[in-house]
């Protein structure tokens, strides 16, 4: 019995002692695990959907391996300047934009094929889906980034012109005025403060215009920086330019006005149909019972 007991206990002794061992190495281990996440986290800051572009990667690897070597060179500059402006440069680079077509297309024909002979109809639907869908979201969203810069450009020179009117320099300026602009806005002229400070005024505002690739804007930059140029103070340059400012904001006015109009019309589409349904499902019961 004493032996029995003494097992018993050196028994429950050893699982503490071992519980604790292991404790201890476990939480070494989440420790060390820990660490490794948080520099991940450290060396990987400002990426987003890390997931999304090791998928890409992964599918598009065999075409751009193989085939896109094959095939006749693009314009990867321009396209390159669309992803970043898109946003889509932390997914996909150039060759891979491209590969991702080439195989949606290809998944396109396959389901094409494949659904055919259950439903035409359907078939139709995903073939388009696949095959023209990417370059519309993509094109989309080029164009939604292009719109809101525009819109929200005219707030960003009504408040910076403030700054301006008080004797403050342009880098102090357009740095003061980035709490108060569009998020759209707040990168590039993050990037104009620290270019003004690299380089001088008019580089800086050269590469916001190779960024930023909207006529107005651009137009509206190389004027003050031809001011620049000709010594003319920098708050008189953004007076001269407050027409262009104001015809600017009359056409962002017109735009807005111009969506709501063709929303309200689809709004009304739907309903008008179903008024004519409601007014000939009478007619149309009394001519099923003749």
């Amino acid at each position: 019995m004493t032996i029995i007991l003494i097992i018993l206990v050196g028994a429950f002794v050893a699982y503490l002692f071992s519980r604790s061992v292991f404790t201890v190495l476990f939480s070494m281990q989440n420790e060390g695990i820990h660490r490794e996440r948080l520099k991940q986290l450290q060396s990987h800051e400002g990426k987003k959907d890390d997931s999304a572009a090791q998928l890409v990667n992964t599918l598009t690897k065999p075409i751009v391996t193989y085939l896109l070597p094959k095939m006749k060179p693009f314009d990867n500059e321009q396209l390159a300047k669309d992803l970043k402006f898109a946003g889509w440069d932390h997914i996909m680079d150039p060759m891979q934009y491209r590969a991702m077509s080439i195989l949606l297309k290809i998944i396109g024909v396959v389901a094409f094929i494949a659904v055919y002979p259950i439903s035409p109809f359907f078939a139709v639907i995903i073939f388009g889906l696949f095959f023209f869908l990417y370059g519309f979201l993509f094109r989309n969203s080029i164009s939604e980034k292009k719109n809101a810069l525009f819109h929200q450009f005219p707030d960003f020179i009504r408040i910076i012109q403030g700054y301006l009117m008080a004797g403050i320099p342009l880098t102090k300026a357009v740095e003061e005025t980035i709490p108060y602009v569009g998020d759209d806005w707040k990168p590039y002229l993050k990037d104009f403060v620290l270019n003004c400070n690299i380089y001088s005024a008019p580089e800086a505002i050269d590469m916001l215009c190779e960024e930023v690739d909207i006529f107005e804007i651009r137009e509206f930059f190389s004027l003050i920086k031809l001011n620049l140029e000709q010594g003319i103070n920098i708050k008189e340059s953004f007076e001269s330019q407050s027409q262009k400012v104001a015809e600017m904001q009359m056409e962002v006015f017109l735009n807005k006005i111009g969506r709501r109009q063709m929303m309200s019309k689809l709004v009304q589409a739907p309903l008008i149909l179903c008024m004519f349904v409601s007014a000939g499902m009478p007619t149309f019961y009394s001519m099923m019972n003749f």
